[in-house]
């Protein structure tokens, strides 16, 4: 395993885990607090660690620094590399000197990538707000679509017999609503292990829910019809994708139950609910329950 896909692995690890790095963690004040002990531990530093051969030394004067107040100046000037020159370092206190400045630019590109970072923040806030919503309004869309196309062979019903195309468009009806639950299950069920990971509000939620079930209850509106015509609707493919639909709306109701997004009195409702009209569809495509 080369370099690159270490990395990567580790990248991947971190990003899996939701762990962030404890400088992100740090606000504006944390970070002037821990820049103000740096300079002051340098100047300290300059001042009582000075012997004959590191010091620092009046570039005019040409004498040694003898007070602890510019020692921390000389150290307040490095960190900010700001470098007026009056004050300079001999001997190894150039050394030390050198680690001060890396350190203050540290911090001044931390200060930096906070302030893209907030905006950036903001930004893929906003996005993933807008990409929320837009999936929640494409599964209630997909839902609607589903109840409408019944709809329509409901209302052909009362007009007289359907065709036989018509009756065969049903597996492709199930198949969407399939489709749809599955993209619900992604949607409902993703954690919210990271600050911009936000998960679907308590009121699509419910709405998303209760056209599930209402898309379930016209379903089996259409096959009651279908029976009171007579008709020969029922097939393996038909009873195979509505026994898929069912076990994945259970499923998604008792991960529902578990995770707090909704209150216990609407969960209740919903269960209650899915448990009625699964037991009717169950009955109808000849399913035995467990």
């Amino acid at each position: 395993m080369n370099f690159n896909t270490k990395l990567k692995h580790v990248l991947r690890e971190i990003r899996k885990r939701g762990t962030r790095i404890w400088v992100d963690k740090l606000n504006y004040f944390s970070i002037l607090v821990i820049w103000t002990l740096v300079i002051v531990l340098f100047g300290c530093i300059y001042y009582f660690a000075q012997d004959s051969e590191s010091y620092l030394v009046y570039s005019i004067k040409q004498t040694p620094v003898d007070s602890l107040q510019d020692s921390i100046y000389f150290s307040f000037v490095a960190a900010t590399t700001t470098g007026f020159g009056d004050i300079i370092p001999n001997g190894s206190f150039k050394i030390i000197a050198i680690f001060e400045v890396i350190f203050g630019l540290i911090l001044i590109a931390t200060v930096a990538s906070k302030l893209v970072s907030i905006k950036q923040d903001a930004i893929l806030g906003e996005l993933y707000e807008l990409s929320i919503k837009e999936r929640v309004h494409k599964t209630r869309s997909s839902l609607l679509l589903f109840r409408q196309n019944l709809d329509r062979m409901i209302d052909k019903l009362e007009e007289g017999p359907l065709h036989k195309r018509e009756i065969s468009n049903i597996p492709i009806y199930i198949s969407s609503l399939k489709d749809t639950l599955h993209e619900t299950t992604a949607l409902i069920t993703k954690k919210e292990d990271h600050q911009l990971i936000k998960g679907v509000d308590s009121i699509n939620t419910e709405l998303i829910f209760n056209s599930i079930l209402n898309s379930f209850e016209k379903f089996h509106e259409l096959t009651s019809s279908m029976n009171q015509n007579k008709l020969e609707w029922k097939n393996n493919v038909i009873t195979s994708l509505m026994n898929d639909c069912i076990v994945i709306n259970k499923n998604l109701i008792s991960k529902l139950a578990t995770s707090k997004a909704l209150t216990n009195q609407t969960i209740a409702d919903l269960n209650s609910r899915e448990n009625e009209i699964a037991t009717k569809l169950n009955e109808t495509l000849g399913i035995k329950q467990n």
